[in-house]
């Protein structure tokens, strides 16, 4: 048989169990309310580091953009500068592939001018020609 402590232990027990039945959906509840909120601050802090990581991509994008516009102004005055050059002096070496145009004017009105090292020469007739090591003359067919 039981004893009184034994059946008052009992019926604690009893009543500890039915409250925790009752408050269980409550305590899900609460549960899931957190990890909701975690789960939010988380993707919160996700997002933003998503969004700095776009920030600094974008910034270094910008950052190449504007470098490249520099060397682009600066490589376009340094062509400049050679074409003032090669129209002062007609045996300034023209070399760029840029200076093929640049070089045919210089040929027809100066009559002479230096590409890729070798001097050129026009005649009154239009002819193009270069003098060998020898001293002759080798014409270049006019295209």
């Amino acid at each position: 048989m039981l004893s009184k402590g034994r059946i008052s232990m009992l019926y604690i027990e009893l009543i500890l169990l039915c409250l925790l039945l009752i408050n269980l959906p409550i305590i899900v509840s609460f549960g899931r309310k957190i990890g909701i909120k975690i789960s939010a601050k988380r993707l919160h802090f996700l997002s933003k580091l998503k969004l700095k990581k776009e920030l600094k991509i974008r910034n270094k994008l910008a950052e190449i953009d504007k470098a490249n516009k520099e060397s682009s102004k600066n490589d376009k005055l340094f062509m400049e500068k050679r074409k003032l050059k090669a129209f002062k002096d007609k045996y300034f070496d023209l070399f760029y592939d840029e200076e093929k145009e640049l070089h045919k004017k210089r040929l027809f009105l100066k009559k002479e001018s230096k590409w890729k090292g070798v001097i050129y020469y026009a005649n009154e007739k239009g002819d193009i020609y270069c003098i060998s090591k020898e001293g002759n003359r080798i014409y270049i067919k006019n295209r």
